[in-house]
C-alpha cells in the first residue's frame, strides 16, 4: 500500500508540467477568496434570535438582544448617537405634547424587532423580519414612556402598556449572563419577593395544573388547588393587560437599594420587577396584574 502511494506520487510529478505564472496567481487569489468567504460565513452563523425574539406568526413580541459582557458599558451615549437622540426627542415631544427641552433619554438598549416593532397585541400576527433597533425610556421627569425604534430613530412606536408617572422612571432588568436555574415544574405565573434586610425570599407559583404553591426560602409551606375557572380568569387578565409588553422593565426607586424588598413577576419567559412603595405610579397594566394576582392568592388561602 505504501509503495503504491509513493509510486503514484512520483508518476504524477513526472507527467505534470510546471504551472504557468498566471495560473499560480489565479490559484492564490481563489484561495484568498475562499478563506474570506469562509470567514464571513462563520461570522453570519453566530447565535440567532433568542426565545423572546421569535418572528412571523408567533404572537410574542420580539425582544431586546442580550449583550453579554457589555451591559455596564452600553450607556445611552454609546448606543444613541447625538443626531439620532435629537431625532427621537423631537418625535416624542410632538407625540406627548411636551417641550423637547424637558425630555431626555433615561435608558436605552439594543434590540431586534419584528414587523410589529416588538409591541404585543392579542391575536396579532407579525411579519417575518428582523429590524435592528433600540428600546428606549424617555422621560420629562414626571411621566416616562417606553419606545421601540429603528436604529436610526426614523421609525418608532410607543409601548402604551409601559407608561409610568410621578417621577417613577423605569430601566431595564440586566440580561442574565449565566444559565437560569431550571424550574422543577412548569408554571403559568410566579411572584418572588426578595431583597429585605433579613435576606428572606418569599415565592408564590401558579403551576400549569392549577396548583398554587407558597414557598419560603425555597421550601413549600402551603399548597392549594385552584379551579380551572380561576386559572382561566387570571390568564385572561394577563392577556388583557398585555403583560409581555412589560418584559424586562424594572419599576423601582432608590428604596430598593436600601434593603427594601422588590417583587419580580414572571409569566413564561416574560418578567418585570417593581417595588410596592411605588406601585401607584407604575403602569396601570402592572397595577391590574398585581391586583388580580393578590386577589387570586387571597382566595386560595
Amino acid at each position: 500500500m505504501a509503495g503504491y502511494g509513493n509510486g503514484a506520487k512520483q508518476n504524477s510529478v513526472e507527467i505534470m508540467a510546471p504551472l504557468p505564472l498566471q495560473t499560480k496567481t489565479l490559484f492564490a487569489l481563489l484561495a484568498v477568496g475562499t478563506i474570506a468567504i469562509q470567514g464571513m460565513a462563520a461570522a453570519c452563523s453566530g447565535p440567532g434570535l433568542g426565545p423572546g425574539e421569535l418572528l412571523g406568526s408567533d404572537p410574542r413580541p420580539a425582544q431586546p438582544e442580550p449583550r453579554p459582557g457589555n451591559w455596564e458599558v452600553a450607556t445611552v451615549e454609546n448606543l444613541v448617537p447625538r443626531p439620532v437622540s435629537r431625532r427621537i426627542l423631537r418625535t416624542v415631544a410632538a407625540e406627548v405634547d411636551s417641550p423637547i427641552s424637558d425630555l431626555r433619554i433615561a435608558a436605552a438598549e439594543a434590540a431586534t424587532w419584528d414587523g410589529c416593532m416588538g409591541i404585543y397585541a392579542p391575536d396579532q400576527l407579525c411579519t417575518m423580519i428582523a429590524i435592528s433597533g433600540l428600546r428606549l425610556v424617555v422621560t420629562d421627569g414626571d411621566q416616562s414612556w417606553v419606545y421601540h425604534a429603528r436604529q436610526d430613530g426614523r421609525e418608532m412606536v410607543q409601548n402604551p402598556t409601559a407608561i409610568s408617572r410621578n417621577g417613577l422612571i423605569p430601566d431595564f432588568i440586566p440580561p442574565v449572563m449565566a444559565e437560569p436555574e431550571a424550574e422543577p415544574e412548569a408554571h403559568i405565573f410566579r411572584s418572588v419577593e426578595s431583597g429585605s434586610l433579613t435576606g428572606a425570599q418569599s415565592e408564590t407559583v401558579l403551576l400549569t395544573d392549577g396548583r398554587l404553591l407558597r414557598k419560603e426560602n425555597g421550601k413549600v409551606v402551603s399548597e392549594r388547588q385552584l379551579s380551572a375557572e380561576q386559572v382561566a380568569a387570571f390568564e385572561q387578565v394577563l392577556e388583557d393587560q398585555r403583560f409581555p409588553n412589560l418584559n424586562r422593565l424594572r419599576y423601582i426607586t432608590s428604596a430598593a437599594f436600601a434593603d427594601y424588598p422588590t417583587v419580580q413577576l414572571s409569566a413564561m419567559q416574560y418578567e418585570t420587577t417593581y417595588i410596592d412603595l411605588a406601585i401607584d405610579d407604575a403602569p396601570p397594566a402592572l397595577q391590574a396584574v398585581v391586583q388580580a394576582w393578590s386577589e387570586l392568592t387571597a382566595e386560595a388561602q
